[in-house]
């Protein structure tokens, strides 16, 4: 096992010289700043957070001081003033792990301070025991850092996303059946005790929710509701850039909207299922995008068996969320996703001429392990964001 652990990274929070946190609030204002906006000035950053310019100035070089932030060499326009030097992220400053769980394959990301995924990889497996997957881990985390030029040190955490509900406020999670050796423990202690790492846990619906808002389409969108089809039907909600856990971390399991004797789960087991019906071999959902035809036989199929039941939960979304934008993601092929947007239905109550505003639907612009980069977004979101 390679380990990760770090003096300055402890499981129970960060020990930096700022007590149990790796920034105070008002410099996390600051950092949420320029991340979203990815280059800034110091005017803009004071205009967004309304703390004084001249705390702006001296937090602003303390936090370059310590490679936190760079000021670029570009100016930025003022509309109140002068121009201004282009403040943005060091992305060298730090990095987080992404490990995803799912029925039958483990995924790892690496993604640096300013959000960028630095490497991504999935292995299929056939035992998902804990042992196995720790195992397994194991041997892709030694690829991250034969692949790419990282110093443990620099790790600030890792995030989880795996199949299932959380069961209680204890952080315990009822795991989808093929999962069972995972099901009510304690996940974050296993994962951070192995890895000696910070770890947060989140379905993986939700985590890659997580992780569209940040390096997917989903960051044009500052409310969005995702639809996570895979093996399984889920989702996650982002409200105002942040993602809505709700009361016990299950926001967005969009599925138990869908009654299994009415209507059909809009998932990629069924889609299988129906394409080797037709004559068509595949072997796994993860590939499948790589050589998805939309005129196989059997597309078709699924289509009219699933649509009534993206209606619905469009329709619901829409109703109940107001949202933005409603992406479609997971491990569908994009060239399905677009089929099934251009016959998805959302109903609205036709008043005065007119519609309330409706979402756009569009396709997720994650390519690939959506899960896995969420979950790397996830120690980013709750120690910098």
């Amino acid at each position: 096992m390679i380990s990760l652990n770090n003096s300055k990274l402890l499981r129970s929070g960060f020990s930096l010289g700022k007590g149990n946190k790796l920034f105070q609030d008002i410099e996390r204002d600051i950092i949420r700043v320029v991340f979203w906006d990815k280059m800034v000035t110091q005017s803009s950053i004071v205009s967004a957070t309304k703390i004084p310019q001249q705390t702006v100035s001296r937090l602003l070089k303390t936090l370059t001081q310590n490679g936190v932030l760079l000021q670029t060499e570009t100016l930025l326009p003022n509309p109140k003033g002068k121009p201004g030097f282009g403040i943005t992220l060091n992305p060298h400053y730090a990095c987080t792990f992404g490990l995803s769980i799912l029925l039958d394959a483990i995924s790892i990301a690496v993604m640096d301070f300013s959000g960028n995924v630095l490497y991504s990889c999935l292995e299929e497996m056939s035992d998902m025991s804990i042992a196995n997957v720790l195992k397994s881990a194991d041997t892709l985390v030694e690829n991250v850092f034969n692949e790419c030029d990282i110093k443990p040190e620099k790790v600030l955490g890792m995030g989880v996303g795996i199949s299932g509900f959380f069961s209680s406020m204890d952080g315990k999670m009822n795991t989808h059946h093929m999962l069972e050796e995972w099901s009510q423990i304690d996940i974050v202690d296993i994962i951070s005790s192995h890895f000696s790492l910070p770890t947060w846990i989140l379905n993986d619906g939700t985590s890659a929710a997580a992780g569209e808002g940040v390096t997917g389409i989903g960051r044009k969108y500052k409310n969005f509701v995702y639809l996570f089809v895979s093996s399984a039907f889920g989702g996650g909600i982002v409200n105002n850039a942040e993602v809505l856990l709700g009361t016990y971390g299950n926001a967005g399991e969009l599925g138990d909207m869908l009654p299994p004797k009415l209507y059909a789960h809009p998932n990629l087991e069924l889609l299988k299922r129906i394409l080797k019906k037709n004559g068509l071999d595949i072997t796994s959902i993860y590939d499948m995008n790589d050589e998805f035809d939309v005129n196989w036989p059997g597309v078709e199929e699924w289509i009219y068996k699933v649509q009534d039941s993206f209606d619905l939960v469009a329709t619901c979304c829409s109703a109940l969320l107001d949202a933005e934008a409603i992406i479609i993601g997971g491990h569908i092929p994009k060239a399905l996703a677009q089929k099934v947007i251009a016959r998805t239905e959302v109903y609205a109550q036709f008043r005065r001429g007119a519609k309330r505003p409706l979402p756009q639907i569009v396709v997720s612009g994650v390519d690939k392990y959506p899960v896995c980069i969420g979950a790397a977004t996830i120690p980013l979101r709750q120690l910098c964001l």
